[in-house]
């Protein structure tokens, strides 16, 4: 079963193969050999960060979830519009974070000073709202479609099954 949000990136097309390799990937590796031999194919290494440390706010469990490395790979193929407006609203957190806490950039600071920026992005009437949609749609899809968001929404790993729960069998099967 793939759960995918209300989406207008690639994610919606490309999301299953993509997800598929992205859970093999993070059960097949340990975790730390795994994050030695990973680097960002699309985003550089500051931007990827600041997506894992916004996504491990927005989605608690992201950062176990490879979330960045999904959205990564999806980025590399993805159009330049989608490419131009993650990078653009990452910038935008970045940019929040500096002027307001002595030039850190959004991963440097602690998270109460980043919950504080999120919370306040996350209000309609916000100068950061629409970046903060822009981030939490990426992070969203990318969680609720790894094995650990799969998981949490009750998934068992099954495909098929030989029968329904609750399904009387006095039917014909097709």
């Amino acid at each position: 079963m793939l759960v995918l949000l209300e989406t207008t990136s690639i994610l919606s097309v490309a999301m299953p193969a993509a997800a598929a390799q992205h859970d093999t990937h993070a059960t097949a590796t340990s975790g730390e050999t795994a994050a030695a031999a990973w680097a960002p194919r699309f985003l550089s290494t500051e931007q990827n960060e600041t997506l894992i440390a916004l996504g491990e706010r927005v989605i608690p469990g992201s950062e176990e979830a490879q979330c960045n490395r999904l959205i990564d790979s999806i980025l590399a193929i993805d159009s330049e519009k989608n490419k131009r407006e993650l990078v653009q609203a990452l910038a935008a957190f970045d940019n929040k974070a500096m002027q307001l806490h002595q030039r850190q950039q959004f991963r440097q600071l602690n998270s109460t000073q980043q919950d504080e920026i999120l919370a306040a992005a996350s209000q309609s009437d916000n100068q950061l709202h629409a970046q903060f949609k822009i981030v939490k749609e990426w992070v969203a899809d990318a969680y609720w479609s790894s094995l650990k968001g799969m998981r949490e929404l009750g998934s068992t790993g099954r495909l098929a099954w030989d029968s329904f729960p609750g399904c009387s069998s006095d039917h014909p099967h097709n």
